[in-house]
């Protein structure tokens, strides 16, 4: 039986989650900054977006099988944290050192990717082993709505700091800040260790059985394109509110409005997914992006602009409650975190490497704006692929 309080799990996985999705947006705002300093391409940003994505999405795969046979979660999670602290303090070196910005991009990306790697397919994990699964799909949502907060706090505490500080110091504040947050966690989490009895078992097991591999790799097409859409556009969606807006202020305040949505938007997918299902909510969340993404790019008004990216934001930004949901419905609890880092890390985020090597290469012979709507069409054809998408167990949903 499970003798880790289970309101101290949910506090310090959110907080986890609160850290980590608070830097998702982090190199999505310095693509303004570092773009402005002399001789840097946004070809080269690009690149090292595709880096640091890759590396998200490659090293997901390998830390949830680790993860499972480790059972040392609290240093799995404040490791992750620590390594995106340090991916801040390399990224303000670029700046200070500006002749060498190649090597401080280049370290500060890989840092970066490795650091993301990690939250989403232990924290769901974490939370599956102290929740009843009736619970999990609103927990998931709970959880997930504090990375959203993170998401759409950090925009303008990001710019905020760059701009009344410095780059440099502003970098720096923000590594110093992420590495707090990082033993906070750490200490938070002491005593937690995975209660379940076949755990013994998962360590040696080495391969997730095939019926279950069939189900998780026929859910990833559609998973890898719409992940694709939504890193592709992200990754680049302040250099978009840039040019439309012509300021950096302007920029960091409407993401901030624009994610605030999404803070709701985690529990309420999650719990449509749980009674639901998976399946269903991600062609709904689908078909309604697409709608507000053309309302958004058609429109040069501020109002409405921001409106329509908070509604998309609110769609897309789900992916923790609904995806790792999904995944629960689809295997066996010995399977959680395997399976969902491949779904997650090999669908949803190499999906989104994906995107964004899409995107830079669009930048090379057309402007933003024409590459975003290229973009909507890579949307649009991930939702032909949705009835790849495998049911869910009748028995994993609430009725």
């Amino acid at each position: 039986m499970q003798s880790f309080s289970r309101k101290k799990a949910l506090l310090f996985t959110s907080l986890t989650h609160f850290a980590n999705d608070g830097n998702f947006l982090l190199f999505s705002i310095l693509i303004v900054f570092f773009s402005k300093l002399p001789g840097v391409s946004i070809a080269f940003l690009g690149l090292n977006a595709i880096i640091y994505t890759v590396l998200y999405g490659v090293i997901s795969l390998p830390i949830g099988e680790f993860a499972d046979k480790l059972n040392n979660d609290r240093l799995l999670l404040a490791s992750g944290i620590a390594l995106e602290g340090l991916a801040a303090f390399f990224f303000g070196f670029g700046f200070i050192y500006a002749g060498n910005y190649i090597i401080f991009v280049v370290l500060g990306s890989i840092a970066l990717g490795s650091g993301q790697a990690f939250y989403h397919p232990i924290g769901a994990s974490v939370l599956s082993f102290v929740y009843e699964s009736k619970d999990l799909g609103k927990i998931l949502g709970i959880n997930g709505a504090f990375g959203s907060l993170g998401r759409a706090l950090m925009p303008s505490v990001i710019t905020f700091l760059l701009l009344f500080f410095g780059s440099f110091k502003g970098m720096e504040a923000i590594a110093v800040y992420v590495w707090v947050l990082s033993m906070i966690i750490y200490f938070g989490m002491s005593g937690f260790t995975r209660p379940y009895k076949k755990h013994e078992k998962i360590r040696k097991k080495k391969y997730l059985p095939k019926g279950i591999k069939r189900n998780l790799y026929s859910a990833l097409i559609p998973i890898f394109l719409k992940g694709a859409f939504i890193m592709g556009t992200v990754t680049f969606i302040a250099e978009y509110l840039d040019k439309i807006t012509g300021s950096v202020a302007f920029t960091g305040i409407i993401l901030t409005i624009s994610f605030i949505p999404a803070i709701l938007g985690q529990p309420l997918f999650g719990y449509i997914t749980t009674i639901k299902g998976g399946r269903f909510t991600i062609a709904l969340t689908s078909v309604f992006s697409l709608l507000a993404f053309i309302l958004f790019l058609a429109t040069a008004n501020l109002i409405i602009l921001t409106f329509a990216y908070a509604v998309l934001a609110f769609l897309v930004f789900t992916g923790f409650s609904v995806l790792l949901d999904y995944t629960y419905q689809l295997v066996p609890k010995e399977y959680y975190s395997t399976a969902y880092s491949l779904v997650w890390g090999a669908g949803n985020i190499l999906g989104g490497a994906f995107g964004i090597a899409l995107m830079t290469y669009f930048l090379t012979f057309t402007g933003i704006i024409t590459a975003m709507y290229y973009m909507a069409i890579v949307l649009f054809i991930s939702m032909v692929f949705l009835p790849l998408l495998p049911k869910p167990r009748k028995s994993k949903l609430l009725t």
